[in-house]
């Protein structure tokens, strides 16, 4: 009984659907009237990769920071066409097939899970995306790791709800960050309360900042400008406040700041050539 039953509902659900790809003018079938919309919808998320990405997110100072914005340009296109064809599809059914008033509610769709050439097609299509952000990722990866002898060393404090960075060997404490261009920063970060989350949005970088021991990251700035330094983790009450003013310098520049916190010419210029 349940045989026939599934039977007949096939053969109705097949009848229903014929048109969708076979007969009429092909402007007149669904199908094709939903590949016209995920081409435009795919377009649309390609253009707004290319024009909003770089008025949405911070300044590009560093490395990394250019890393980040090419990752998320590369993520967006590649996500553009698997996010219109839902929105494609979702679109003409509420046009084309929402129920009105006491019709009856259309016929479910065809099930694909038997179909050898679109599940093919979905997972040939799947593992190729899945390979190149892969390969992209761990080549971002490997960049990161390559660093320079002797990096310019900050050490970062994170507490309820301020950041603290010191410059060792030169005994300058800021509440700011400043740093150099044309030089690696290796930031080694710790907190003296609860778990903060170290985030300089310009230098594209992010690390936990966990009382009791120290994380690492390194930044490589090569641009001048100033910059946000976040906590990037619900830490209490005034989380959404604890943020300081971060600036990228010449080398010259740094020296100088060095110096006017406090530093001696020769630490300030052995710190800023040669780092701790």
């Amino acid at each position: 009984m349940s045989s026939n039953y599934e039977d007949i509902k096939r053969e109705q659900i097949a009848e229903a659907v014929e048109g969708w790809t076979h007969g009429g003018p092909l402007y007149r079938r669904p199908a094709f009237r939903i590949m016209i919309l995920v081409v435009l919808f795919s377009a649309f998320g390609i253009w707004a990769a290319a024009f909003f990405t770089d008025k949405i997110m911070p300044s590009i100072l560093s490395t990394q920071m250019g890393s980040v914005h090419d990752t998320m340009i590369l993520f967006t296109v590649l996500a553009a066409p698997v996010s219109a064809l839902v929105y494609a599809v979702a679109a003409y059914s509420v046009y084309k097939w929402r129920r009105t008033g006491g019709d009856e509610p259309p016929p479910d769709g065809p099930p694909i899970r038997e179909n050898t050439l679109v599940t093919s097609l979905w997972l040939g299509m799947s593992v190729i995306l899945v390979v190149v952000l892969l390969v992209w990722g761990m080549t971002a990866l490997s960049s990161e790791n390559q660093g320079q002898l002797k990096p310019v060393t900050v050490d970062v404090y994170g507490q309820q709800w301020l950041w603290t960075f010191k410059y060792p060997g030169t005994g300058v404490e800021s509440n700011q960050l400043v740093v150099p261009t044309g030089r690696q920063i290796r930031f080694v970060i710790t907190s003296y309360d609860v778990t903060h989350g170290f985030w300089p949005n310009s230098l594209g970088v992010q690390v936990d900042a966990n009382p009791g021991f120290n994380t690492y990251i390194t930044a490589d700035p090569t641009k001048t400008g100033q910059f946000a330094v976040r906590c990037s983790q619900l830490c209490g009450l005034y989380h959404a406040y604890m943020d300081a003013n971060g600036k990228v310098v010449t080398p010259a520049q740094f020296s100088a700041w060095l110096i006017s916190q406090g530093a001696s010419s020769s630490a300030a210029n052995a710190y800023a050539l040669g780092g701790k």
